[in-house]
Order: C-alpha cells, then structure tokens, then sequence
C-alpha cells in the first residue's frame, strides 16, 4: 500500500487522520513540523504528503518548496486554515498539487487522497533502458525525475508529468485539450484550457533561461505546445 506521510503540529489532527487511513489500509508517517517532515522525504519513501501550513520551526509553504527543490515529486495535498485566496495560490505556487481547508471532513481527505493517487498511477511514462536526452534535458522516467544540463528540476508532479509526455514527443505538437485530458485524467471541460496555460507558464520559469522568450517549451499559437530541442 501507498506511504502517506502526515505533517501537523496538531497531535488529535495526526490522530483523527491516522484512525481514517490505517483503516483504508495505508502506510503512515507522521511528523509534527516541517523539519521533521524534510528528515522522513529523505529516509522513507513517500507516496504522498498531507502537509499543515501553520506549524512551528518550518511552515508549509518553505516545506513543499524544500521538497520539490530536491526534486521529489509525490503529490501534496496542503491542510490550511488560511481560506484566502492569495494563501491557496501561494501554495500551488510553491510545488502543492491540492489543498483542503480546516476543519476537514475526515472522508473528503480521503478521497482526496485516492483521487491523486489514482491519477499518479494511472499515468505512468514508459520506463526506458537508459536516460532520454533530448536537448538540454535528459528525462529519467524510471525515476521521475528531469535534468537540464546534469541539474534536476524540481517540478511538481503534473509538472513533471507534462514535461516528461513532450520530451518524449519532440516537435509533436499537443493540443491543450489533449494535455489536460493525458495529465489530469479528466474531461476537457470549461477552464481546461487556462489550467494548461497557467502550468505551462509555471513550467517555463523553472526550465527556460527567459521565460518570456521560450526556446524549448514553444506555443503553437491556436494549435498547442510543443519541446523544441
């Protein structure tokens, strides 16, 4: 079963969350503050991360920063009292894939919790003998992981996933319909598009040396994106 590892200063938080996902059969680990949680990414496997923003020593934010700096990319879900938008987006910003705000239903986490996960294992980059170098990048699907100029990228999950599916397509043009369907398992619908747009943007500042002016992540206006080694 998937390793969760549970991240709050809160003890009857960690408590309340370990009752629900040891009886759905999880892995846990727990930590109570940042610090804690950066030891466990570095020692354990971790499937996915339920990250608190306010704790002491480290918060949240400056934790999913540091885990998607060293190049994990395990999908985090941030729990937040913070309800204010600019709070929300600062945390996808810094590397969360999703957040849900205090207090929780117990059973939405958890279901959180499968819906991330089966859309982690429901994409799953064909492993290859040996590392694909495509231009500056050198993708490593086996280990998830994505190099420019012998560099790891910390990327988070969709990140990476985006990425790894162009590089291995070079020069293929993808719909944005296309991409939001492959990378977030759902139905291109209403604000598909913008979210596709609004990644791409993300991806950009971490993998090109001037974002505004892209050699490698190229827009085909009206058409879709593509990796131009």
């Amino acid at each position: 079963m998937p390793t969760i590892l549970i991240v709050d200063d809160e003890a009857d938080i960690r408590q309340l969350l370990r009752l629900y996902l040891q009886n759905d059969g999880y892995e846990l680990l727990e930590a109570s503050n940042g610090e804690e949680a950066l030891q466990y990414v570095e020692t354990h496997p971790i499937d996915l991360m339920l990250l608190d923003v306010m704790m002491p020593k480290r918060d949240g934010f400056s934790t999913v920063q540091a885990v998607r700096q060293a190049g994990h990319t395990f999908p985090v879900l941030m729990l937040t009292a913070k309800q204010e938008d600019l709070d929300k987006i600062q945390g996808l910003t810094f590397g969360a894939d999703d957040y849900i705000g205090k207090p929780f239903n117990p059973l939405e986490v958890l279901a959180r919790i499968k819906a991330m996960l089966r859309r982690v294992q429901q994409y799953h980059p064909p492993v290859a003998a040996s590392a694909l170098q495509v231009g500056p990048f050198t993708l490593r699907a086996d280990e998830r992981l994505i190099l420019k100029h012998h560099t790891p990228l910390a990327l988070t999950r969709r990140e990476f996933d985006v990425l790894a599916l162009l590089l291995m397509h070079p020069k293929r043009v993808f719909p944005a319909e296309e991409l939001y369907e492959r990378i977030w398992q759902e139905e291109a619908l209403g604000s598909a598009t913008n979210a596709v747009m609004v990644l791409m943007h993300k991806l950009r500042e971490k993998v090109e040396d001037a974002p505004k002016q892209p050699r490698h992540l190229q827009t085909v206006w009206g058409v879709g994106y593509k990796v131009e080694p």
